[in-house]
């Protein structure tokens, strides 16, 4: 997130990674109950019944595949930036080949004049790949 330290976005990703995993650990917590107790299963079925959908147990294992996913992924970005940074740093702290060698880079700004055309026709080019084996 572009204007906020680093430090408090790795913050709010862990407070929201947080929040999630007790959320899932909490409705594994109601559909484990759900499941087990007839009572609870025939007062929620009467009461709320999209609610049931929910208890069921496949939502909170999806829930925490996509917490685990999420996980994953959010480690192997701030590795990534890690590295990036690491290897930053380590350019930028010593000298290019490039700066020590005499040679000069073009300057891609400036237009260049010299224009080469192909001068051989399309029967040429394919009597060429005739002669070669592939």
């Amino acid at each position: 997130m572009p204007g906020y330290p680093e430090r408090f976005v790795k913050l709010l990703y862990g407070i929201i990674l947080a929040q999630f995993i007790v959320i899932a650990i909490l409705l594994a917590g109601f559909s484990a109950e759900y499941l087990s107790n007839i009572y609870f299963r025939i007062w929620v079925d009467s009461n709320f019944p999209q609610l049931g959908l929910l208890l069921t147990g496949q939502v909170d294992a999806l829930l925490i595949g996509m917490a685990l996913g999420g996980t994953i992924l959010l480690i192997q970005r701030v590795k990534n930036e890690a590295s990036i940074a690491e290897r930053t740093t380590a350019t930028l702290g010593r000298p290019s080949s490039l700066a020590q060698s005499s040679d000069l880079l073009p300057n891609h700004a400036t237009r260049t004049t010299i224009v080469e055309v192909a001068t051989e026709t399309p029967d040429q080019v394919l009597g060429e790949l005739d002669k070669h084996d592939f």
